[in-house]
């Protein structure tokens, strides 16, 4: 038992250690589909294609969904939201969010309610409601530093310091930006363009040594992080500071045309040529004229802007994973291969222990054969010794029989019925030896308790003139016409198994012939097994007819 139960328990562990192998491989590749799915949502995000839009989005949530990503779920039904404020649908837009926040709520998502708040805050700012989105990201960066403490809530403090840099406040758009930089693992594309509009403000302010400790920080963080913030403007801006002017008016020339006029007319200014300076301001002048009006919302532009900085991030993140496709599929291939395998001896070892307990149990079966065949034997043994028993003794026959039946009802198959019908009254009285024929009643109804799995079984004890007819009838499989001294043996063949079956009738019929009876079984009753015995009312008469014959009691039973 000890054996089995650690074979089981390895087993166990195995088939765990399988699990565990195969669903970190299948997250990996769960993972990566989300990531595919992401990507294609922000490119669908500065389109017009709603249908593919709306398509990919609810694709991604229902993968999070399956995979447990709760954040990602809410991030992108927050972009759902955002979305529609973008088609001018605010009505629909703020629909949204209060399905996600009654979501939030009703699944206990934390994560999930401040999606819902900082969703808000983005559609109020698209429409222009400026102090109303302001005070909407102030709450989202309180929520989220009072449940996140350890996370950056450097999404919501950028659009803070955008809408002071709007409104041309910037000292609070310093703040803003500086408090992105101290915010616990802010993300590197938060912490890059916290450098550049803190740059740009050095840079307005000429403020060289500012400037080149800002500028010093993006190359870091280019170098580190693989981030490109060190953008062309940046790059002109570090020149003019630091005097070099020629390379500056070459880097001019990569920007765009607005830029490249801005710029060219104020390094010619520092340089002293004011011609050049008047002629590139003109430029500069007619360019921003000829803008067209779509161009001065810069919110809008603002948030494409960092859309695109979103999914240029995203990119290269799917980049990055694509090289690990393969090994994840290789994993799950590895997983599935393992938990086949493990399968196979789980399957196995359980048809071995299933062929062990039924060994165990052929076994428990055998040794209780092997106990009850030394029992009856040594029953047997003790009748077939005997020549007579003292049969004077007198004996209520309807008390010891109802008692027989109770007892034998105890170990009968569920469903089966133990009778006991009598054509004598309770105080009727036979001259018999109990013990003996409780023994010879016994025997007869624990046999046919072993072989009748339901119906019933029926003792009938009926008045036969000197004598009382006793009969055990059952429901079971029948014994058939077999002569009545071959109706049971000893043994059966069961299956490839030598089953001991017992020796009741070679006993009741020892028991029989001591208590001056006749036994019989009835090969013509067909619906079960019935037997008969008979035995006399007083037995005093026979034994005295028989008493000085040769074989005594025996040869009242030299039939049988």
């Amino acid at each position: 038992m000890i054996l089995h139960t650690s074979y089981r328990i390895k087993v166990l562990v195995l088939a765990l250690l399988g699990l565990l192998l195969c669903s970190d491989a299948l997250w990996a590749v769960a993972k990566v589909e989300i990531e595919q799915l992401e990507s294609d949502m922000m490119r669908y995000f500065s389109t017009k294609d709603r249908a593919s839009f709306i398509r990919v989005t609810n694709e991604l949530r229902a993968a999070c969904k399956d995979a447990g990503d709760e954040r990602m779920y809410y991030i992108a039904w927050g972009k759902l939201g955002v979305y529609e404020a973008t088609q001018q649908n605010f009505q629909q837009a703020f629909d949204i969010t209060k399905e996600i926040k009654y979501n939030a709520q009703e699944n206990g998502s934390i994560y999930g309610e401040y999606i819902a708040m900082h969703t808000e805050a983005t559609i109020l700012l698209y429409q222009q409601n400026i102090e109303a989105a302001e005070q909407a990201f102030l709450n989202a960066v309180e929520f989220h530093h009072r449940h996140f403490p350890n996370e950056s809530a450097g999404e919501d403090l950028l659009e803070l310091m955008k809408i002071a840099d709007d409104r041309k406040d910037l000292k609070t758009c310093a703040r803003y930006a500086r408090q992105i930089l101290d915010e616990p693992n802010v993300t590197p594309m938060h912490k890059g363009r916290a450098l550049y509009w803190l740059s740009q403000m050095a840079f307005n302010l000429d403020d060289t040594a500012g400037f080149n400790q800002f500028y010093h920080e993006m190359e870091l963080l280019k170098e580190t992080e693989g981030l490109s913030t060190l953008k062309p403007v940046i790059e002109v801006n570090h020149c003019i500071l630091n005097g070099e002017y020629e390379k500056a008016l070459q880097l001019a020339d990569e920007l765009e045309e607005e830029n490249k006029a801005e710029c060219k007319a104020l390094i010619y200014h520092r340089m002293g040529d004011d011609a050049n300076a008047y002629k590139y301001m003109q430029q500069y002048k007619h360019i921003s004229d000829s803008i067209t009006a779509a161009s001065h919302d810069n919110t809008l532009s603002d948030f494409y802007a960092k859309m695109n900085d979103d999914r240029m991030q995203l990119e290269q993140n799917r980049l990055e994973h694509e090289n690990n496709v393969l090994r994840n599929r290789l994993y799950a291939a590895m997983g599935a291969v393992v938990l086949l395998i493990l399968l196979f001896f789980i399957w196995r070892g359980h048809k071995m222990a299933k062929a062990l307990r039924n060994d165990n149990k052929m076994l428990i079966y055998e040794r209780k054969d092997a106990e009850r065949a030394l029992t009856d034997l040594n029953e047997l043994s003790f009748f077939e010794s005997q020549t007579e028993l003292v049969l004077n003794t007198p004996v209520k026959l309807n008390p010891v029989c109802s008692r027989l039946c109770d007892a034998t009802q105890a170990h009968c198959y569920k469903g089966v019925t133990v009778m006991f019908q009598t054509a004598f009254d309770d105080d009727f009285e036979i001259k018999s030896n109990p013990d003996a024929l409780k023994k010879l009643v016994a025997h007869l109804l624990h046999y046919s308790a072993r072989f009748t799995h339901e119906g019933y079984i029926k003792l009938i004890c009926a008045d036969a003139g000197d004598s009382v007819l006793f009969s055990v009838t059952d429901t079971s499989a029948g014994l058939g016409n077999k002569p009545a001294n071959n109706i049971i043996g000893m043994f059966s063949e069961q299956g490839n198994k030598i089953r001991y079956v017992g020796m009741n009738f070679n006993i009741c019929q020892s028991i029989t012939r001591l208590l001056c009876g006749r036994i019989w079984h009835d090969a013509e009753y067909t619906e079960g097994t019935r037997f008969y015995f008979e035995l006399p009312k007083d037995p005093e008469p026979l034994l005295n007819i028989y008493k000085n014959r040769k074989g005594g009691v025996d040869s009242m039973t030299k039939n049988l």
